[in-house]
């Protein structure tokens, strides 16, 4: 069984719901709908910001399966059913980031802000679905209503967005008697030049994505990252920060599946725990929460009932155990089992039976989830009672991403610059993102990674960086990191896979699935029956088979 590239799917919106399009937008603020005031503006961007990252994180989980680093609903049996909630929130809840671009007459920072989260938000979603409506969405309370819009293309709308970016650098970088409320705005406190910042970096993702299906896309990359002005601390970072709350309910997601009921997250890839483990990742305890040290004996027919199809359980893979005994020196002892039964999740495309097993799985720790540390000095538990504390982040435009998009641009794209020292700093980046939100979450028992396990693990990734024999090569390696990266940013390694084949080392699929790989989401049955314009989106075009404008790769399994 032969695999070009592939992955899996975790169906779980992701959504973070806590202010929902209807809450301001009912509200007597506006004289029209399509012309709120400068103040409405101030009272919508809460929603704003809200409704476009609710976008994009609306199918994090499911990229992230698509990647191969869940293993979850990975058949890819997906049908025309699976996205209706998906489509009908993007077009409900940005509704209010539109009424604010409406608004010509008011704040240009406002409407800057405004941009940016459409550029950012419908990039993303042309990125999962292709053409869309676009330049007839948004209209159904016009003067002259359009309730069936048309679909655009998704190069066409591209182009759009680009120059979208600009427009909201232009606005955000004018003088105005309405600055940004510090209030209104709880992403970047009303600062105009963050949002200017995290407006060049919306386009040179735009631009990395497309750099294959536009003419001049590695040139227009290349100026845009050259002209500077991007992301590039984590102080300007894009990040959504959850709280503790409890009531509002105002957890991480992935906290509140996994620990607030029996482990109902989904099983993390067990390629992934591997890896991590032998490579001495020094991110390891922080991405998960070991609930148990119990082995489960094959010979108990409920233990064998509850340990994961195909002889993949890590504690008794006669593979695992003497790969461990190499890399450590030693075969491992009854201490280091007992650590290794707690890393308990599946193999990709196992989609077999879920049994009762949610006290046995590994949890989401601290990065992202905001739960808890997972390391040797912690005695696993059960995860009941609540422990926890959920206030973790979600990642969506970092300065550790901006580096991989830079990476990409130098190795594959003809850019300028020193690919193995910025690869060095995205790692070395990432692991002291992922440590400090540990330090904050769960401070009683999360232990820092030392200075001497960090330098290990980078001068590992570096060898073997080192060792690659072309930028192709390299670019795989790099890349790779980007998959490790990934735990919690599912739409960043879908769309660097798609676009360059990269990394090319996920595993198979331990279960033949009976479609191919996801190119795209499929259109929805609820559009196609409101609006006569998707009627031809549902018949002709197959989420395995027809890519996005960009994707030149077209991964596709192989056996």
């Amino acid at each position: 069984m032969k695999l070009k590239y592939i992955s899996k799917v975790a169906f779980t919106t992701g959504l973070i719901g806590l202010l929902s399009a209807c809450d301001l937008t009912d509200l007597d603020i506006n004289q029209s709908p399509n012309s709120p005031t400068v103040a409405s503006a101030k009272l919508l961007l809460p929603t704003a910001e809200f409704a476009a990252i609710n976008a994009v994180t609306a199918v994090n989980d499911n990229a992230m399966g698509f990647a191969g680093l869940l293993s979850s609903a990975d058949n890819f049996d997906l049908s025309n059913q699976s996205y209706n909630g998906t489509w009908n929130s993007f077009y409900r809840n940005m509704s209010n980031v539109q009424a604010i671009i409406n608004s010509s007459a008011g704040s240009p920072h406002y409407l800057g802000v405004a941009q940016i989260l459409k550029a950012y938000a419908t990039g993303n979603f042309v990125d999962t679905f292709g053409d869309v409506p676009y330049s007839e969405a948004w209209q159904g309370n016009a003067e002259t209503a359009i309730t069936t819009p048309k679909f655009d293309k998704d190069s066409e709308i591209y182009e759009s967005l680009i120059k979208l970016c600009d427009e909201a650098v232009v606005n955000l970088s004018k003088a105005t008697a309405d600055p940004l409320a510090a209030s209104a705005d709880f992403m970047y406190g009303g600062s105009a030049a963050k949002w200017i910042k995290f407006a060049k970096s919306v386009k040179i993702r735009l631009l990395l994505n497309s750099r294959k299906g536009r003419a001049t896309g590695n040139a227009d990359l290349n100026a845009a990252i050259a002209a500077g002005g991007y992301i590039t601390a984590p102080a300007d970072d894009f990040v959504f920060n959850y709280s503790t709350a409890s009531s509002p309910e105002g957890r991480h997601p992935w906290f509140q599946s996994a620990y607030l009921a029996d482990n109902g997250f989904a099983y993390p890839a067990h390629q992934l725990m591997e890896e991590m483990i032998f490579n001495k990742d020094p991110r390891l305890d922080f991405y998960f929460y070991r609930q148990t040290a119990t082995i489960l004996d094959p010979n108990n027919p409920t233990d064998r009932g509850t340990i994961p199809f195909g002889g993949t359980y890590l504690v008794l893979k006669p593979a695992f155990l003497a790969k461990w005994t190499t890399v450590f020196g030693a075969a491992p002892t009854a201490a280091d089992k007992s650590y290794i039964a707690g890393f308990f999740g599946r193999d990709r495309g196992d989609n077999t039976g879920v049994p009762q097993d949610g006290a046995l799985r590994t949890a989401p720790g601290t990065y992202p989830a905001g739960g808890l540390f997972g390391g040797k000095n912690v005695t696993p538990r059960a995860l009941t009672g609540g422990r926890g504390s959920g206030n973790g982040i979600w990642p969506l435009v970092t300065s550790n991403n901006m580096k991989f998009y830079q990476i990409e641009s130098i190795l594959d794209g003809g850019g300028t610059g020193d690919a193995k020292a910025i690869f060095e700093a995205a790692i070395r980046e990432h692991i002291a993102r992922v440590a400090a939100l540990g330090a904050k979450v769960d401070a009683a028992n999360a232990v820092a990674p030392t200075a001497a396990a960090i330098n290990e693990y980078v001068a590992s990734m570096l060898k073997l960086y080192d060792a690659a024999p072309s930028n192709a090569a390299k670019l795989n390696v790099v890349l790779k990191q980007l998959w490790f990266c990934s735990w919690g940013q599912g739409m960043e390694i879908w769309n660097a896979m798609r676009r360059t084949g990269f990394p090319s080392t996920i595993n198979n699929p331990i279960i033949k699935p009976p479609r191919q790989y996801a190119l795209r989401l499929p259109y929805t049955s609820q559009e196609g029956s409101l609006n006569p314009n998707a009627t031809s989106k549902l018949t002709e075009v197959i989420f395995d088979r027809d890519p996005v404008f960009w994707d030149k790769v077209k991964l596709k399994w192989e056996f």
